[in-house]
């Protein structure tokens, strides 16, 4: 160890070598060489030792960022011209303005809407006389009520001859419509839903084949 200031109580500084194991080993725990070599040195000489309190740190220089120059406001684009139609001199200033070599044409004020007249209400349709064809929607309907009054016939027992194939009474009742002149023939599932609903025919499977039962053709 070098001299340096004459003995007080007061820090001085001086080299010591420390071996490098023992050196990380108290970096490690976190001994202060310092304080530790003090209180050794004090204790083989005699000599009473208080630690002295940390020196406290300045507090570290904050530097301001240089502020940010706040952002300059564009101004607002000019609003775009409005035309007045009714200004006689409008006209020229546009022609002015855009350097146009021809003269524009003047806008002539819109013309006022008329009211609208009023519309006379739908006269109601007329009654179709007798002996005309009925509309195509009743026309089916007819045709299915038509061939049950005039060619079935209810049974109330349930023998073979009262059980007829759908697919047999359907076939039987196309032609029976192209023999009355039936332009259109209501289709299979029309005629099945009328028998059903309408007409409450009974639906048996016989022998594996959808049939119609209590009923007879005439």
């Amino acid at each position: 160890m070098g001299a340096g200031k004459p003995a007080g109580t007061g820090g001085q500084q001086v080299r010591i070598m420390v071996r490098s194991d023992i050196l990380s080993a108290a970096e490690r725990n976190g001994l202060d060489i310092g304080e530790v070599c003090n209180r050794a040195l004090a204790g083989r000489l005699g000599i009473a030792y208080a630690a002295e309190p940390p020196e406290k740190k300045a507090p570290p220089d904050i530097v301001a960022q240089p502020a940010v120059p706040p952002r300059t406001a564009q101004p607002p684009a000019p609003p775009s011209p409005v035309i007045n139609a009714e200004d006689p001199t409008m006209p020229g200033k546009v022609i002015r303005e855009r350097k146009e070599k021809k003269a524009a044409p003047v806008q002539e004020p819109a013309a006022r809407k008329k009211a609208p007249l009023p519309v006379a209400p739908a006269a109601p349709p007329a009654p179709v006389p007798k002996g005309k064809k009925a509309a195509k929607g009743s026309k089916k309907e007819d045709a299915i009520k038509k061939f049950v009054s005039t060619k079935i016939a209810r049974e109330t027992d349930e023998s073979p001859e009262t059980i007829v194939a759908k697919d047999d009474l359907y076939e039987r009742f196309g032609r029976w419509c192209r023999d009355h002149d039936y332009a259109t023939v209501p289709d299979r599932r029309a005629f099945t839903i009328a028998l059903k609903n309408k007409y409450a025919f009974g639906e048996r499977t016989v022998g594996g084949v959808p049939s119609w039962y209590g009923i007879r053709v005439k």
